[in-house]
């Protein structure tokens, strides 16, 4: 009997638990554009860590589970090639998509070159960056 008690009390929490958000890095040197994503990523039920360079993004994602990475390509410390060298190492498996305000200097198919999944201009399409969101977090 306790054993019935100890499963349905399993299923309780279970049924309790709410399911896990997905867990997006936002790394970009633009104050204005992070809090932008915050407002998006919480509305698309997503978790953010914002970072505004390399060395932060690498401190506060130390043994975080992410889903997506999202990062300029030109921040002003460290190049966003770095970031996701390093992160590929903890993370292997987590898409990078790579956004740019100078499409004129940088391609898609350099970022993906270089280990980035997707590439997005500035500003911004957010229909596109949703379909992201979806088919990198809830699918």
């Amino acid at each position: 009997m306790q054993s019935d008690n100890i499963t349905s009390a399993k299923t309780e929490q279970t049924k309790n638990e709410s399911p896990r958000k997905p867990v997006i890095l936002v790394v970009d040197d633009e104050k204005k554009i992070l809090e932008a994503f915050e407002l998006f990523l919480t509305a698309e039920n997503c978790e953010m860590i914002s970072a505004s360079d390399v060395d932060e993004a690498l401190v506060k994602i130390e043994g975080v589970k992410l889903d997506l990475i999202i990062t300029d390509f030109y921040l002003k410390t460290k190049s966003s090639i770095e970031l996701y060298t390093l992160i590929k190492k903890s993370n292997p498996g987590v898409p990078i998509a790579v956004i740019t305000g100078y499409p004129e200097y940088i391609s898609e198919e350099d970022v993906k070159i270089f280990g980035a999944d997707y590439f997005f201009t500035k500003p911004l399409e957010l229909d596109k960056l949703r379909v992201l969101i979806r088919e990198c977090c809830f699918s």
